[in-house]
């Protein structure tokens, strides 16, 4: 932070030197052209006019100002038509050729192997015929000598304050980082247990933005964490069922002989009970990795919708036979394609075909189909099965929560998963009764791809 805040006061430093630099050259540069000007109009002032002739009457002053050592070397010329009148006939002449009356014009040139500054005015006399022009010029020296002084000033006013800036910078840091001290203090003292918000009334203004986006970080995290408290706990209650009947049944195999029907039936619920299990891990899995996307990170492409539904269905047909189920697959001829992450998306609708033909009864059906509502697809999974009233629709989302339906039937943890891959691609899924008016209805919606050609049946 020190750094990032003296490189910029150096570089404004050096910007203010090279300005006031300038400022003095220009100032200096101004303020001795007036006082040459004031010497050519002395003299333009002295002169006289006799017969015709042009002559010069110079005052004792301003041949004492002309002369002032101080003033460095003054040399002044006069001319009417080219012609030297007075003063020093080889100085340059700066003047130009449309010099008006009582006009003044500066100039640099080298005299006597010096650079002077000239200034050159002309004058209309009486009986005089054209211009008469009058030059003055000056040696450099004491302009020089002036500007060096004011240079040298401002180099150490500069000096100063880069001085003063590197000194007084880390003071000011490090009692404007006293409230990040602060916060820091109260976090190192809390346990690892405690994220209750940080409080904001004693936070400086210019931090409370930053405070507040991290106490709502905290909030989320809080969140999370009891989520998988939830999760732990939920998890842990649903295996210790299958568990229970495992270590049951095994005790029951050891004091049961060989081919006996309470072995056939041991053998049996075993069989049974780690299925149930089986099936709970995989879920369990499918529901962190659903928990686990972040939308933001999600790689979102333009997908075939009947792609989609024919890979989700693929899974599961083995499934339905066994179990008795009508399962049909309707696609949609040149459906456009939609925006999603394919292997998502299909383990989504993968999750709702499960949930159907394990809610349904043999010899219902199960029917995916490929539907378009305006600039948005459907991929709807539909089953005749005793569905799920409409008040407890909203609820059938939360983890582990199967409604009136019977809990031999599932984990229900389908449609949370569900739930959690639509809000990672972006879909949205609702629940409705079938179009037969019994069963269930389940429609995952999609965003078209923009200017996606129609893919093919």
């Amino acid at each position: 932070m020190l750094r990032g805040m003296v490189i910029p006061v150096m570089l404004l430093a050096l910007i203010l030197g090279f300005g006031g630099a300038w400022v003095i050259n220009q100032s200096v540069q101004a303020v001795n052209d007036r006082i040459l000007s004031a010497a050519s109009r002395a003299i333009v002032d002295s002169l006289t006019v006799e017969d015709g002739n042009v002559g010069l009457n110079l005052s004792p002053a301003v041949f004492g100002m002309l002369e002032d050592a101080a003033r460095d070397n003054v040399y002044y010329s006069v001319r009417h038509r080219g012609r030297n009148l007075t003063g020093y006939a080889d100085l340059p002449n700066i003047a130009p050729t449309d010099l008006g009356d009582t006009n003044v014009a500066f100039g640099d040139a080298v005299y006597a192997g010096r650079p002077v500054r000239v200034v050159a005015e002309a004058r209309r006399l009486p009986q005089v015929d054209g211009l008469v022009i009058v030059e003055v010029a000056e040696t450099l020296d004491a302009r020089q000598r002036i500007a060096n002084r004011l240079l040298a000033g401002l180099v150490l006013l500069e000096l100063v304050l880069i001085g003063a800036t590197l000194a007084l910078l880390p003071l000011a840091i490090r009692w404007g980082l006293r409230p990040l001290h602060r916060v820091r203090a109260e976090m190192d003292r809390r346990s690892a247990a405690d994220l209750t918000p940080l409080a904001l009334h004693q936070v400086p203004g210019e931090l409370r933005e930053l405070v507040g986006a991290f106490n709502a970080m905290l909030a989320r995290l809080e969140a999370a964490v009891a989520g998988i408290r939830r999760f732990t706990a939920d998890a842990s209650h649903q295996m210790r069922t299958p568990l229970t009947i495992l270590r049951t049944h095994i005790a029951l195999l050891r004091g049961a002989k060989p081919g006996s029907d309470v072995a056939r039936e041991s053998i049996e619920d075993i069989d049974l009970a780690t299925d149930r299990l089986q099936h709970l891990i995989v879920q369990l899995l499918a529901l962190a990795r659903a928990d686990g996307a972040d939308q933001s990170r999600v790689e979102l492409l333009a997908v075939d919708a009947n792609e989609i539904a024919t890979a989700a269905a693929s899974e599961y047909a083995l499934s339905a036979v066994r179990a008795g189920i009508d399962f049909a697959v309707e696609r949609m001829p040149g459906a456009p394609a939609v925006v999603t992450n394919d292997m998502f998306a299909v383990e989504l609708v993968g999750n709702l075909i499960d949930n159907a033909i394990k809610h349904n009864v043999r010899g219902g059906s199960v029917r995916v189909a490929i539907e378009r509502e305006g600039d948005r697809l459907s991929v709807v999974v539909e089953d005749d099965g005793p569905g799920i009233p409409p008040e407890q629709r909203g609820t059938v989302f939360h983890r582990f929560a199967r409604g009136h339906r019977d809990p031999a039937r599932g984990t229900g943890l389908g449609l949370s998963i569900a739930e959690a891959l639509a809000r990672a691609i972006g879909a949205d899924i609702a629940l409705e009764t079938a179009l037969s008016g019994r069963g269930l209805r389940a429609v995952v919606t999609f965003d078209i791809a923009t200017g996606s050609p129609a893919t093919a049946s």
